[in-house]
């Protein structure tokens, strides 16, 4: 199974695998106790703050840029060249919130446009923004069913800033990020600040990173892999007390790496690969049973 760290979870619970007294609460037969299904969730905690701008080689939603965007959707389909081979995200970094810090703990994304509520409130105007999230945040939430209706959605639960340690360190970040965006070199194309305008002190920080942090699209954990009793996979992948299944996604991952999981879930895919072959290896004709698995 392959559903990521949310759709994951999901399926077993809907399956009858997970805590059995909540599922059972729901209406749905127990197949097996795993009550670690949909817990510790983790997820990197993210802000965002954004600029206006007049500068032209920016994404915009301005009647000029709509015009221009015909002549570089033209552009790119002809030599691959212009605003449409951008990834939006042009930059990115790691950096330390403190010098004391042996690792960066946080991560850093600059885009070339005005990003509010995941591209959904849209801006007629043009700007850039900056990321940063907190890259071992201490705070953990869950995944958990509403219904037996396999098509309600799941209620998640990302828990940030469950631990104050995480806000606190998002606080150090916003002051870095703040610094960036106030840099001189910025300053011929840096307009109106759009959402923290004002936003001086640490309260005043505290306060608009509850209102507006959200995620950067990294949970992980709610299918934990381990060997103790909370673990729902095991280091091959198996579900605990289930026959012939296995997880293959980001949800396996014990706590969050210090970057994208992107390419780690690929990996994991990979590995999941090289379990299965193996098992087929062993369990083909002439083989010796007592080979131990890989």
């Amino acid at each position: 199974m392959c559903a990521g760290a949310l759709q994951s979870p999901q399926l077993l619970m809907l399956s009858g695998i997970g805590d059995a007294a909540a599922l059972a609460g729901l209406g749905i037969a127990p197949r097996a106790h795993v009550p670690g299904v949909g817990r510790r969730l983790r997820d990197h905690v993210d802000f965002v703050m954004a600029y206006a701008s007049r500068a032209r080689d920016l994404i915009g939603l301005m009647p000029a840029d709509i015009v221009a965007a015909l002549g570089s959707a033209v552009r790119y389909r002809r030599d691959r060249t212009g605003i449409f081979t951008s990834n939006v995200a042009e930059a990115g970094g790691f950096v330390r919130s403190s010098p004391e810090l042996a690792a960066p703990d946080l991560q850093l994304h600059f885009c070339i446009g005005i990003l509010e509520s995941h591209g959904r409130k849209l801006h007629a105007s043009r700007g850039f923004s900056t990321h940063v999230c907190v890259l071992r945040p201490k705070s953990s939430g869950s995944v958990s069913l509403q219904s037996a209706d396999p098509l309600a959605p799941p209620a998640i639960d990302p828990g940030f800033y469950a631990d104050p340690a995480d806000l606190e360190a998002m606080v150090r970040g916003f002051k870095v990020a703040r610094n960036i965006m106030d840099s001189p070199l910025l300053a011929p194309v840096r307009g109106r600040d759009l959402f923290t305008a004002g936003v001086a002190s640490d309260d005043a920080i505290r306060d608009v990173l509850r209102r507006r942090s959200d995620t950067i699209y990294h949970p992980v954990g709610t299918c934990r892999m381990g060997v103790d009793d909370d673990a729902v996979v095991d280091p091959q992948l198996r579900v605990r007390g289930v026959a012939a299944l296995r997880v293959a996604d980001a949800s396996i991952m014990p706590t969050l790496i210090g970057g994208n999981t992107n390419a780690p879930a690929m990996m994991i895919g990979e590995k999941a690969v090289d379990l299965i072959r193996g098992e087929r290896r062993l369990a083909a004709p002439g083989r010796s049973p007592a080979i131990a698995l890989p």
